[in-house]
């Protein structure tokens, strides 16, 4: 019977030195982290912008350069002419099409597949930044 009086006491110790332990550390840890209340963070529509814009300029700009405008160009020794991604053609496309092409490419036309090099979250900025800086839409005259 003592035998299990003391296993029930070293049981009981072993508990209240492991919930203190954590106790400690969680306390380590939320007064580590730096204090933001000072700093105001950026619109989520910013932030989105600069992210797709950024994604844009490393994955895409090589080929359909900076401004969107495409063209006859050679990578990697080979001529291929990319998109223009300013007109109202790529405009009238759905978000869905737009992502389809970046994420499975068009081989026949030089354009890889990019579904294992970016997350869905990232392609789907690349299109919002196309969307939103690069493609025009047509204009009806008035009258």
């Amino acid at each position: 019977m003592r035998k299990v009086k003391i296993f029930i006491l070293i049981g009981a110790i072993a508990a209240v030195v492991a919930c203190t332990k954590t106790a400690m550390n969680n306390a380590v840890v939320t007064n580590a982290t730096p204090s933001t209340a000072n700093t105001s963070p950026q619109p989520e529509a910013t932030v989105a912008a600069i992210s797709g814009s950024e994604l844009y300029r490393t994955n895409c700009a090589i080929c359909h350069r900076d401004d969107g405008t495409g063209g006859k160009i050679t990578v990697e020794g080979k001529s291929i002419k990319p998109d223009n991604l300013t007109t109202a053609k790529l405009a009238a496309k759905s978000d869905e099409k737009i992502y389809g092409y970046i994420a499975d490419g068009a081989p026949d036309d030089g354009m890889p597949p990019f579904r294992d090099k970016l997350k869905d979250q990232e392609i789907k900025e690349i299109v919002k930044f196309i969307r939103s800086s690069l493609t025009k839409t047509e204009t009806k005259p008035a009258g």
